[in-house]
């Protein structure tokens, strides 16, 4: 075998890994599983985090979204961190029932945000801490259905992301990249035993550990 041959030969092995990688998760990712957590009259105490750098034209409506939650308003915190907004959107945002937390560090990253967030909070007292991006909105019953899976135990939470609005070509192919990733990397993992990969937004954490292990990211999802 000459040398041509035998770097064909590895070049084909190292290509052939991640091709096979992705065609177990797709695979597994088809058979039908819905995880349904039960209902509870537990109402545990969330904050939400916001996480806005530049996002002028969206973090207003994207909150305002938010605060339509069907679940006790006394039960959750919105939290929006103002990195670089414009002075009247900072304005905009302290007329709505959040607190408004305006960033002080240099090289914006969302860790940097979260972990800021978490020094600043007026109150300390959450079950669970829930990261939305400053362009993403949710159903009514979000909260709800947050709820009644930590109230059963569970610690880490991904929800499944979708596109608003399929109707540029860019849309399309963001959203159909989006179901990929959660087909492969999200259900295809649970199939197998795994757990879900995260987004970098619509995730939830136990408050305690998120508090204890947020200091040691440099980067979210």
């Amino acid at each position: 075998m000459n040398v041509v041959n035998i770097v064909d030969s590895v070049l084909f092995a190292l290509m052939l890994f991640p091709v096979l990688y992705l065609l177990v998760f797709a695979i597994a990712s088809l058979k039908k599983r819905k995880i349904h957590y039960p209902e509870t009259e537990n109402k545990l105490k969330y904050v939400i985090l916001f996480p806005a750098y530049k996002e002028d034209k969206v973090i207003v409506s994207s909150v305002k979204s938010f605060l339509t939650q069907d679940y006790p308003k006394s039960h959750f915190d919105v939290v929006v961190i103002s990195d670089q907004l414009k002075d009247k959107t900072n304005e905009e945002l302290s007329q709505l029932p959040v607190d408004l937390l305006i960033a002080n560090y240099k090289d914006s990253t969302k860790a940097k945000a979260l972990i800021f967030a978490l020094d600043n909070l007026s109150k300390d007292d959450y079950d669970a801490v829930v990261i939305i991006d400053a362009d993403n909105t949710v159903s009514p019953n979000f909260l709800n259905e947050i709820n009644k899976a930590f109230s059963f135990g569970i610690r880490a939470l991904q929800v499944h992301r979708i596109a608003k609005d399929p109707e540029t070509d860019m849309a399309i192919l963001d959203a159909a990249s989006e179901e990929m990733n959660n087909s492969f990397f999200r259900s295809g993992h649970i199939r197998l035993g795994l757990s879900s990969a995260l987004s970098g937004s619509g995730m939830a954490f136990e408050y305690k550990w998120f508090k204890k292990n947020i200091n040691n990211i440099s980067s979210v999802g």
